[in-house]
């Protein structure tokens, strides 16, 4: 039975499998329709040239004025909740009523049907899946009662994933959703059910996708840095490198005859990440990778299991006593800590953000998370929001109240990171389009108007928030975690740590 990674994107989790491969593709792909951002050539893009669309009614965005401010230096505080004074420093203001003179903007996201039922099937009963189309309906009713985007009265264009479709299947129909029988400017991330093929696809037509939490490896986010946005992910190469610097400095790998396992997903992302991060990290550290083990679907639960169960034994026969994880979403760990529990084969883990910690404490054999640690910087996550400190910061209650204001005030389970990983990612996308009046008009202008927030954002949903030219998995910082056994969950300990 194929139940694919339900992505919590936008929150963060990917909760009953593992994340799919994704595609780095190459920029200079024209775009079909009229809707999607125009896309450079690769030339174009090396020289910083700008391929636009002609200005006024026939599609661009026109100049606008009102109470997001932009700067052509450093970005102005904007958010939802508190925005700034107009007019204060930039080349272009969020308006605040829509622009008759101007065409409607298409912006699509996608959802999930039945996830609840799918988890229960697979095994996993005590997580529930929030639902974001409501609050992806609400922001949209909020923002064209407010200028929508640019000035343009936002379009929604929703796309219903079923948990019992073919993974495959629906990211094809998906993207033909968004790109053939509508023409959206940009996607925003949702729940869904797919295989993680429909970024590789948005690329190819020239329409980036924001938050969607899908993860990549460093060259993945360099080669896609016009099309991939990500407020709350760091790329699976810094993460992996970090994770594995900590634990050596806990002494994670101290001990007679230490032995590293990895398990990880097939595909050149997760290999890279592996060999670049994980691998090289450990080289630093005098250690050597005794054995990987390839689990060769992500988007079949009894393929998972088997796999994971096949290297259980493997590296039991093998002495390996430090296990790691490249297969985001936590199917594999939790098929694997399954097994090894069955098995009595007791290993240390070396645990990560992209194992859902937060679910491996509700999935997982508890027998194996014992003296588990590792490192956050996707607290929806790490741990639970009772746990959960950027939950009670400024931005995050400003956030939640934002919401509350909407009609949408359920906090509950993964509802709360969820719901503040939305703020951050239309409050960074507002500030973006409000850079200049063209952000609308090509994927440079638009990466232009990312490029320029820098530093300045508070997030909501994570601890800290890094924008730069290159690639922009926006994660910039994590605390340690620990696996306790009075409570069975992960929790953080000391103080925040920059990625970069």
């Amino acid at each position: 039975m194929k139940r694919s990674r339900l992505v919590l994107a936008l929150a963060s989790a990917a909760v009953i499998t593992g994340c799919g491969s994704t595609v780095a593709t190459t920029q200079g792909v024209a775009p079909t329709g009229g809707q999607g951002l125009t896309v450079p050539t690769a030339a174009a893009a090396r020289n910083g040239t700008t391929v636009t669309t002609p200005t006024g009614a026939n599609g661009s965005a026109g100049s606008a004025s009102g109470n997001l401010t932009t700067a052509t230096g450093p970005v102005a505080t904007t958010s939802l909740t508190a925005p700034a004074p107009a007019g204060s420093s930039g080349s272009a203001t969020q308006p605040t009523a829509i622009n008759p003179k101007l065409p409607p903007i298409q912006i699509g996201t996608y959802y999930l049907q039945g996830g609840g039922a799918a988890l229960a099937a697979a095994g996993f009963a005590g997580l529930v899946i929030p639902d974001n189309k409501p609050l992806f309906d609400a922001m949209v009713k909020y923002l064209n009662a407010h200028g929508g985007l640019g000035g343009r009265r936002i379009v929604p264009v929703e796309f219903r994933y079923n948990s019992n479709g073919d993974p495959h299947a629906q990211d094809a129909a998906a993207c033909a959703d968004f790109t053939q029988d509508h023409h959206v400017y940009l996607v925003v991330g949702g729940i869904s059910s797919g295989a993680g093929d429909l970024p590789a696809c948005l690329i190819q037509h020239g329409v980036p996708l924001i938050g969607a939490n899908l993860g990549g490896d460093e060259q993945y986010f360099a080669q896609n840095h016009q099309f991939i946005y990500e407020p709350g992910q760091a790329n699976f190469t810094l993460g992996l490198s970090t994770l594995v610097n900590n634990l050596a400095a806990q002494s994670f790998f101290s001990g007679p005859a230490t032995k590293v396992g990895v398990v990880q997903y097939e595909g050149p992302t997760y290999d890279r990440a592996v060999d670049d991060g994980l691998t090289a990290a450990l080289a630093q550290h005098g250690i050597k990778l005794t054995d990987r083990i390839h689990v060769t679907s992500s988007t079949d639960n009894s393929i998972i299991a088997r796999d994971s169960a096949s290297a259980v034994l493997k590296f039991s026969s093998e002495g390996i006593n430090r296990v790691f994880f490249m297969a985001p979403g936590g199917a594999v760990a939790t098929y694997f800590m399954e097994a090894a529990s069955t098995q009595h084969y007791h290993p240390r883990y070396g645990i990560w953000s992209a194992d859902s910690p937060y679910v491996l404490a509700i999935t997982a054999a508890k027998d194996q998370l014992v003296n588990s640690m590792g490192i956050g910087y996707q607290p929806g996550l790490d741990v639970s929001s009772s746990d959960d400190p950027t939950a009670r910061t400024a931005a995050a209650k400003a956030c939640l109240k934002f919401w509350n204001m909407l009609g949408q005030s359920d906090n509950s389970g993964l509802n709360s990171p969820l719901k503040r990983a939305m703020c951050d990612g239309f409050n960074t996308l507002l500030r973006a389009v409000a850079f200049n009046t063209h952000t609308l008009t090509s994927t440079v202008a638009l990466e232009a108007g990312y490029n320029a927030i820098g530093t300045s954002y508070p997030p909501a949903a994570t601890f800290l928030m890094r924008i730069a030219s290159g690639g922009h998995d926006m994660a910039n910082g994590y605390r340690r975690l620990v696996y306790q056994s009075g409570c069975s969950c992960f929790v953080y300990t000391g103080t925040t740590l920059r990625l970069r």
